[in-house]
């Protein structure tokens, strides 16, 4: 396959190629792992609040964490996308 211009790379190779990557990499599994998370629990939390004003907040904090992931996810992949759109160059 090296003929063709397809290499088999290892992961440990090309984390080693690609480590300015990883902050966006681990940003976007970050923000999966949250709204994953807040999936599970996050409904079940509000519904055992003790008062309406302790589900008002509750409800805020959410709705600034859920805000706050949007932007951290378009950073990432605006990253991710600025980085490998542009063409290679052979070093």
């Amino acid at each position: 396959m090296a003929l063709m211009g397809i290499e088999k790379v290892r992961p440990t190779q090309w984390l080693k190629d690609n480590r300015t990557a990883l902050p966006s990499l681990l940003a976007l599994v970050a923000v999966a792992v949250f709204w994953f998370v807040g999936a599970i629990g996050g409904i079940g939390y509000l519904a055992g609040a003790s008062s309406p004003m302790a589900m008002l907040a509750g409800l805020y904090v959410g709705l600034a964490a859920v805000a706050v992931s949007i932007i951290i996810v378009t950073l990432a992949v605006t990253d991710l996308m600025r980085r490998y759109a542009r063409p290679r160059t052979r070093r």
